[in-house]
């Protein structure tokens, strides 16, 4: 007879895998062929229209309704899923061009419409390659969600699977939730590629959040939610649990966390919890008032992960401390030199004890994570880990990451902060909304590591964050991948770190890889890779990389230097050159390879 936690540990176990199965079926669901519905876009209400058309006749989950690219669809009343049914809308992945843009789904200016709710969901949801856009087409921000609803059947519970999905202008909705809301016993959310942009409340601003549970909710639960190459940027919370409602398993990987107002991920309260190549930029800005610790007592909740002791928590859960898995590893964490220097300049926050120190009243910048949560990862007893399933390792503290143009409105969130700090009045600090109002792709920002030790401080030597939206020739590596990374991760998680984890591998060959994008314009990417001089020994090479036309002529030169071993990225800029084939030549060593890019104008 297994005791409680083992069969939960089995539980959890067959959801996931029971999950990726259902995550899989896209076009066929018992035998059944689904059939594709192609939805016009002219007008308002056409995607009402055709869902509704499909409930009424029964045929709901047999279709998958496909948008086209960009395009708006207009809503004119919540789309709500029946019970027992499931939902699949999509649309063709979004390459570099304005014509691909994914298509928006927004509601409609007219007045008198209930917009608290984009999509109720009694049923299953599937979203691929769409752009939620929580606005009018006035360019109004609406207090609506995206609503997970109970389901009478405990086993599977209700699942969502968003793929490629951006959740834009979100605020707390109407339930005070998130952009996705979660009223459910037994939820399962996949997330894959996705990003959530601009979630800030049209009030209250940094109770923007990803995915929530309502607030002052009870009896809701996720059984698993999963994140891979998402991006988080510009949000109050990103997972936000509180009034006891928490979620059994949460796997983060290759994640990008950029201006987070409060928690990034809320409570301590986790069961299973994987963490892994994500970066952390400028987490919890709201920073650490001193004062409360020195009254309270309580420590500061630190900026990435915090872990509670089960005995803190305020009500049952089905285990104890040592049968926690927690993993958090290769990744990085940084509070920007601007937002410190805010920081340190900004006024003492009022309070009576007039002994309280100054210093002690004025914002500071959270740790990585506090005391009690380093605790948890590293006590040793007699050799022993009190904690065996609660791991860390290859953590960077204070590496800002260098993105090329962070989703960061530098003038706006210092405003919006010293209000936050003082008058708690409201100010809207959204990077660029106009531009996911206009509808323009790519989107301006560009959150693309580019500090040469995160770039390869990741699981296999891959850069930290979202590789998806940020590094697509990496992601592509990756992806060849990513089965046998996930194999190491769930065997961290499970059995815990024993000994050290590798570091990666100095390169062992030379490589030029294929420019991107390519065809291009005005610039591309250039990536290459330097191996030793001498096997074991880190040595440098000299290289050069340079630039031909047709005719054999040079045209630039990215790199004339000795670089250590490492991976590399260089910029071409073809924006004074004319169309046509070029070729770009690798020189290191006895190493040469030449490869072809091609401008388009």
């Amino acid at each position: 007879m297994k005791d409680g936690h083992q069969i939960q540990k089995v539980r959890l176990i067959t959801s996931l895998v029971s999950f990726t199965i259902f995550a899989a079926t896209l076009s066929v669901e018992a035998g059944v062929k689904l059939d594709t519905v192609y939805v016009p876009a002219y007008g308002e209400g056409t995607l009402n229209d055709a869902i509704t058309a499909a409930i009424n006749d029964g045929t709901i989950s047999n279709k998958v309704f496909k948008l086209r690219s960009f395009e708006r669809y207009v809503l004119t009343a919540t789309i709500t899923i029946p019970a027992g049914k499931r939902l699949t809308i999509v649309a063709d992945e979004p390459v570099s061009t304005q014509a691909s843009a994914p298509p928006q789904i927004l509601w409609t200016a007219a007045a008198g419409v209930d917009k608290d709710y984009n999509f109720d969901c009694y049923g299953d949801i599937i979203l691929k390659n769409v752009w939620l856009l929580y606005a009018t087409t006035a360019g109004t921000q609406t207090w609506s969600s995206l609503r997970i609803r109970d389901s009478q059947d405990s086993i599977n519970g209700q699942r969502a699977t968003f793929e490629g999905v951006i959740f834009d202008y979100a605020g707390i909705g109407a339930d005070g939730g998130g952009a996705v809301s979660i009223t459910a016993r037994h939820f399962r959310g996949k997330f894959t590629n996705c990003y959530f942009r601009n979630c800030t409340d049209p009030h209250w601003r940094y109770y923007g959040r990803a995915v929530s549970f309502p607030f002052m909710s009870s009896g809701w639960h996720n059984d698993s939610l999963t994140f891979v190459n998402c991006t988080f940027a510009n949000i109050g919370y990103v997972i936000m649990q509180e009034g006891g409602e928490y979620s059994d398993y949460l796997f983060m990987n290759h994640c990008t966390f950029l201006n987070t107002v409060m928690f990034t991920l809320e409570s301590g309260w986790w069961h299973w919890l994987s963490l892994t190549n994500s970066v952390f930029v400028n987490a919890f800005m709201y920073g650490d008032f001193p004062v409360f610790t020195i009254v309270t007592g309580e420590q500061p909740p630190g900026g990435t992960v915090c872990i509670d002791s089960v005995a803190r928590f305020g009500f049952p859960v089905p285990f104890n401390d040592t049968q926690r898995h927690i993993l958090f590893t290769n990744s990085s964490y940084s509070i920007q030199s601007w937002l410190r220097e805010h920081m340190a300049n900004a006024d003492p926050i009022w309070y009576p004890d007039s002994t309280i120190p100054i210093d002690a009243r004025k914002p500071h910048p959270q740790p990585m994570m506090n005391r009690r949560t380093l605790a948890f990862f590293d006590t040793v007893i007699n050799g022993t880990k009190v904690f065996p399933y609660i791991s860390r390792a290859n953590l960077h503290d204070s590496t800002d990451p260098g993105y090329i143009l962070p989703a960061t409105n530098e003038a706006a969130i210092k405003r919006f902060l010293t209000m936050r700090w003082t008058t708690s009045e409201d100010t809207n600090w959204a990077f660029m909304p106009q531009a996911s109002l206009s509808q323009t792709w790519p989107l301006p920002e560009n959150l693309r590591v580019t500090n040469s030790v995160l770039r390869a401080a990741g699981i296999g030597g891959f850069p930290l964050g979202d590789l998806y939206h940020w590094d697509k020739p990496r992601y592509v590596a990756w992806k060849a991948q990513e089965a046998s990374e996930n194999d190491r991760i769930l065997s961290w998680l499970r059995n815990g770190i024993t000994g050290v984890v590798e570091k990666p591998d100095m390169p062992r060959q030379f490589a030029l890889e294929q420019n991107y994008p390519n065809p291009f314009n005005p610039s591309t990417n250039i990536r290459f890779t330097i191996k030793n001089r001498a096997e074991g020994i880190p040595s440098g090479q000299f290289t050069i990389l340079k630039v031909f036309d047709v005719l054999g002529r040079e045209v630039a030169t990215l790199v004339n230097e000795e670089l250590k071993p490492g991976s590399y990225e260089r910029v071409f800029d073809g924006s004074r050159f004319a169309s046509g084939v070029y070729f770009y030549r690798l020189k290191s060593g006895s190493f040469t390879q030449t490869r072809t890019l091609v401008l388009t104008k």
